[in-house]
């Protein structure tokens, strides 16, 4: 579909979230509305026309994709003035113009597609994408005409009450052929209710020039709910997440209680991976196959490997863990820390800018911030990485094969030689050769000879 032009209108304040934030930049499972949205048509669209308005410059910022343009609507006049805003590229486009709102972050991206096809497989001059409610209040209502071709979309404010009885009603979601959306922009007016421009008028406006306007009733009515109030963001919060967890599932992950488990649009898990009941995946969080997570686990932008095994209450927090690693119950990896393979992170450990190397364990009760632990070393229960004086932060390093005797403080910057040992309660204050044991407060070299 590169012939497509796709004006996304994200222009507004949206008052009635409350919020000092503008709508469109909300997020919904892990990602704003209007990523969402863009998401939606990334695969086909050719340019993407993004029609911005309040806190604009936030907006733009928001979005990385390069095939975007940003045009301002200064006032907020109706949405077929925000259409207008994007005039020029409409002007020069030959072709359909898709047309989407920032704030449907439900839509899927096959009924996106299918509207497109439908609309050029049928030679339209504009389609429409309808749904049909239960309870259409606040709605554009649908009038068809008798050959099922639409005739016109009027807003509620300016409808008669037999009107108001037609349940299908506009999703504002569109396929417009280039040259009637252009000499719509020229020619509309603001003869309605709320005296704005309507682009819903483009319909009563193809009718009159005896253009096909054709309707293309959604299966899944929840695709088209627009986000007003903090209220429709929790529902379609949950809507999401529920595609989410069964698109997982379906990929060959147990969740053993959907419901309760939060992930992520963005987040990649292999197959045979378990994950328990209160998990939380976010920020683009990539977990391997065969992995474990246990119950009220916290995992943001984390790196697991295969056959991980995640025990409960532990987060993860911009950090990796490698093959056939173990980590908690109650540990908590803050930024920067790289776990090897085959490693142990027990119990009430906390880790911040932490490299561990393979087969190393810090079983539990401990403290390791800035520090490098070398393979197969063993840090005992409770022992301290010191890396603050007061004013600066230093690093610790430890070789490979070393043995930390519990409660050691390890006051930074000092460096432990492979195979060194330290003795339980030691403070150490000084490098330790390779090979030497320390013991005492200060630590000082053990000697068979004085004790």
């Amino acid at each position: 579909m590169s012939d497509l032009l796709t004006v996304i209108l994200a222009a507004g304040k949206g008052t009635r979230m409350k919020s000092d934030l503008t709508k469109v930049l909300h997020p919904v499972a892990g990602q704003t509305m209007l990523s969402h949205v863009i998401k939606t048509v990334d695969e086909f669209a050719g340019e993407i026309v993004c029609v911005v308005g309040h806190q604009a410059k936030k907006v733009k910022e928001s979005i990385t994709a390069d095939n975007i343009h940003f045009v301002e609507q200064q006032e907020q006049l109706g949405t077929g003035h925000a259409v207008k805003q994007a005039e020029k590229y409409i002007e020069k486009h030959k072709g359909p113009v898709l047309i989407l709102y920032g704030d449907t972050p439900l839509l899927r991206s096959e009924t996106v597609s299918q509207l497109v096809e439908r609309h050029q497989n049928l030679e339209a001059d504009l389609t429409v994408l309808t749904a049909i409610l239960t309870n259409p209040t606040g709605y554009g209502r649908i009038v068809r005409k008798e050959n099922e071709y639409v005739e016109a979309v009027i807003e509620e404010d300016d409808a008669e009450q037999s009107i108001k009885e037609i349940k299908e009603i506009n999703s504002g979601v569109y396929c417009i052929d280039s040259q009637l959306l252009y000499e719509f922009l020229q020619n509309m007016d603001t003869d309605n209710a709320q005296q704005e421009y309507y682009l819903t008028d483009i319909i009563a406006y193809a009718d009159a020039k005896d253009l096909i306007s054709c309707p293309m009733l959604i299966n899944d009515q929840t695709e088209i709910v627009g986000i007003n109030d903090r209220a429709t963001l929790a529902k379609a919060e949950k809507i999401l997440r529920e595609r989410i967890n069964l698109k997982h599932m379906k990929n060959g992950v147990t969740i053993i209680d959907p419901a309760t488990t939060y992930i992520d649009a963005d987040i990649e898990i292999g197959k045979d991976t378990v994950i328990y009941p209160f998990v939380y995946l976010e920020n683009a969080t990539q977990i391997g196959e065969n992995c474990i997570i246990g119950p009220h686990s916290r995992l943001q932008e984390a790196r697991l490997a295969d056959d991980v095994e995640l025990l409960e209450h532990s987060i993860i927090r911009k950090s990796s863990i490698g093959t056939n690693t173990i980590v908690g119950p109650f540990a908590y990896l803050r930024p920067g820390c790289n776990i090897g393979e085959n490693c142990k992170v027990g119990d009430f450990v906390e880790l911040k800018k932490a490299q561990v190397g393979n087969g190393a364990k810090v079983p539990h009760l401990s403290y390791v911030g800035d520090a490098e632990i070398g393979e197969n070393t063993n840090i005992g229960a409770g022992t301290i990485f010191a890396n603050y004086d007061g004013v600066n932060k230093h690093r610790t390093s430890i070789g490979n094969n070393v043995f930390i005797g519990s409660n050691t403080v390890l006051v930074a910057p000092v460096k432990i030689g492979l195979e060194a040992k330290t003795g339980a309660g030691s403070v150490v204050t000084k490098d330790v050769s390779p090979g030497e044991t320390v013991v005492g407060v200060p630590a000082h070299k053990y000697s068979k000879e004085k004790n």
